[in-house]
């Protein structure tokens, strides 16, 4: 009897585990033909970014010359903003601009990244700099980025902006 029902329950599980195999290869050959598609993953929502009245002016200056060129304004992004104002601190600081080490910082998968670093009297003189500048204005008017963190600093009446952009991916 016990070997019955052994036998019984591996002919059960050899039909259901080739069922499982046939579904599995009918599968496989639909989505190499296109006919069947992997649901979307559902990423987790984006941390809140705060920026300070100095951060947002300069993001505003930037999403203004965006939208005057007829592109789409670029939202925060928590690793580029973290990363631009550490920057910022640090030029600061040190009373003198450099680019960082553009990966240093970034957690979140990025297909692309860029950077503009400038100081002047004021963030709306630096981001006519900028738009003065081939090279940074190229990299305002990207269109390939989807997001944006904005570093801003003072010391000894100097301000120090930088712009992080980025492609997640």
């Amino acid at each position: 009897m016990n070997t019955t029902t052994t036998t019984s329950k591996t002919s059960k599980t050899s039909k259901t585990s080739g069922r499982i195999l046939i579904a599995a290869l009918t599968l496989t050959i639909a989505s190499l033909f296109g006919l069947v598609t992997a649901p979307a993953a559902t990423a987790a929502p984006a941390p809140k970014v705060t920026l300070n009245a100095a951060q947002t002016s300069a993001k505003n200056a930037l999403n203004a010359d965006r939208k005057a060129h007829g592109l789409p304004v670029l939202g925060s992004q928590a690793d580029a903003q973290a990363k631009a104002q550490a920057w910022a601190n640090k030029l600061a600081a040190e009373g003198t601009i450099y680019h960082s080490t553009l990966t240093n910082g970034i957690r979140t998968r990025w297909c692309s990244l860029g950077e503009n670093v400038g100081y002047g009297p004021t963030v709306r003189n630096i981001e006519a700099a900028y738009m003065n500048s081939p090279k940074h204005r190229a990299n305002i008017l990207n269109t390939k980025w989807n997001g944006v963190g904005v570093g801003v600093a003072t010391n000894n009446g100097v301000t120090y902006t930088v712009q992080v952009f980025i492609k997640t991916c």
